[in-house]
Order: structure tokens, then sequence, then C-alpha cells
């Protein structure tokens, strides 16, 4: 197979190295308005650099395309590759309208077409073995699920600030727009029933941009609250289930013992520790499946569609 990717900044850089080393990829089309870039993969044996976009979709050898570029051109570069007949994988967000998203999902319908999210964290293997855990409880017996993001999810002490400074001030970013999609489709991932109550913002060092969020939701009638913060203090990056007699703890900043059951009956505790894999080959790979083996996309238009519509929610309150 020959793959695009559209944009060789921070994250198209780590999709293009990983594709390298997919076996069933023989080529990796690349395409960045600033060719500068293409000096970081002048060693890559399988990528091959174009001079325009253009160029990309009009050639019929190359399947698929994976668009890494910022947000605000998503819709655009999609629709375009869509109507070209190319497959998609996109970073979030897909689009900033239902009604975008709508077109676009028609559009790969109609043409028989893999569009996808970069639901990358859905591939973490702790998150795998949750959803296991998670469909083996009886649900009535959940009371209270907490998710939580603080201080950003890098593993560098001065990440959330560092996002403050680059992503809000200098981009014109909130916290919501960067991190919303990608913990909202965890909790999609693993309660698919999530409707959204409340949105309550903090404008803490920007009049303009929130740093902070809080988001209520129910999945059935059990109350799930959702944190974003990048200034809070205290890193923290996780989700808690409490049930009758049992609490579910995930810790994604844990090297080991990520995932632990505590048992309030038998006073006990469980620890479970995982390979921390990257997961964003078995990523690629799924999307290579779902192209070749028309095997079954749960990061698909619908998918997407409830994330974009909970999107909406946060940004307009309706």
């Amino acid at each position: 197979m020959k793959i695009g990717v559209v944009g060789a900044g921070w994250w198209g850089k780590n999709i293009i190295n990983t594709l390298e080393n997919v076996e069933r990829v023989s080529k990796v089309f690349v395409y960045d308005p600033a060719q500068s870039s293409y000096e970081k993969f002048i060693n890559n044996k399988k990528t091959v650099f174009l001079k325009s976009f253009k160029e990309m979709i009009e050639d019929n050898s190359i399947s698929s395309i994976c668009i890494a570029t910022p947000p605000l051109t998503h819709y655009e570069l999609t629709k375009e590759a869509l109507l070209s007949n190319k497959n998609i994988l996109v970073e979030k967000p897909p689009a900033y309208k239902i009604s975008q998203l709508d077109e676009l999902g028609n559009i790969a319908s109609k043409n028989n077409l893999v569009y996808m999210l970069d639901a990358l964290y859905l591939f973490l293997a702790p998150l795998m073995e949750l959803k296991n855990i998670i469909n083996s409880i009886n649900i009535a017996e959940i009371k209270y699920i907490e998710m939580y993001r603080i201080g950003d999810e890098l593993r560098r002490e001065n990440a959330g600030l560092e996002r403050i400074q680059n992503t809000m001030f200098k981009n014109g970013t909130d916290v919501i727009q960067d991190l919303l999609f990608h913990d909202l489709g965890i909790l999609l991932y693993l309660f698919k029933n999530i409707k959204i109550k409340s949105v309550e913002k903090l404008y803490l060092y920007n009049e303009k941009f929130c740093d902070t969020a809080v988001i209520k939701f129910l999945h059935n009638s059990i109350p799930v609250n959702l944190t974003l913060s990048w200034s809070l203090t205290g890193r923290r990056r996780g989700l808690s289930i409490y049930l009758k007699d049992l609490i579910i703890e995930y810790d994604g900043l844990k090297q080991e013992n990520q995932i632990i059951q505590h048992d309030l009956k038998k006073n006990s505790s469980e620890y479970l520790s995982f390979q921390n894999e990257p997961p964003l080959k078995a990523l690629l790979e799924f999307y290579i499946d779902c192209i070749s083996n028309k095997k079954n996309n749960h990061l698909d238009f619908n998918f997407m569609k409830k994330i974009t519509d909970i999107w909406e929610y946060t940004q307009h309150g309706k």
C-alpha cells in the first residue's frame, strides 16, 4: 500500500516515521507547505516528498491519506481527498461543525471509503483491558465515573504551562479545543451512551481562551465528570469508576500498576501492569486493516459525529 501524509510537523513526523516500519506500506508520500521540514526525513527509505497536495490526490496509486495539519484545514483537505477517492485518517478535530462532518461522512459512504478519526489512546493496552473489565461488570452497580487530565498528559514537568504559552497564547486555542476530542473519545469507547449536561469554563490566564473546563455528562443515569486543565497543579491523567463494592482506577501517568481494582468487601487490591507499547503503530495497522479487509471501523463517521456534537455544545451551549 502507498499512503500519503499531509503535514510533517510534530504529529505528522510521528506518523511518517511509524509508517516507515509498517511492512504492508511500500511508499510514504509526504506533503507539507513548509518543505524545509523534509530535511528531517532525508534518511527514510520509503519516504517520497511532494511539492503540492494536488500532486498527492491526483496520484491514483495512493489509496489513502493521513491528515496531520492545523485543525482549521481538516475539513477542506478531507473533502478534497475524499472526492479524489482516497481513504482518510484525520487528526482531531475532523471538523468544527456537524454540517461539515455530515457532508464528509456522506461522501465517504457514497464512495465506500474508510473515514477514520486518529483516536490514538484507544489503542493503549490498559484502556483496551479497561474496556474488557467494564464489559464484565454489572452496569447497574456503577455509581460515579470521574475522568481527569490536569497539567496535560505529556510526561514533562511543565507541560501544562508550556501549553498555556504555546497552544493558548500563540495559537489561540483553548483547553477544550486541544484536549476534548481525545478524552471524550475514550469515554465514548468505554461507555457508549454519554449525554452532556453542563460545561463550566475557567479563564484564569486569558479572557478569550479557557485553560480549565469541568464537563458533566450522564451515562444512562450515572453522573460522569470530566476535568481538563493546563493550569491546575498536581499532574493527573486517568479515570476512576466507583461501584457498589469496587473502585477501579486507571492511571495514565504510571509506568506500572496502571489499573488498580479495590475490592471494598475483601479489603484487598488487585494491580494490573502493562507494557507501554507505542499505540500509533497499532492504530495505523488497524487503519490499513479497515481499508484492505473492509474491517468494521469503530472510529468512523458515527463515532466522530457523537464527539463533534458534544464539542459543538461546549462551544455554543446547544
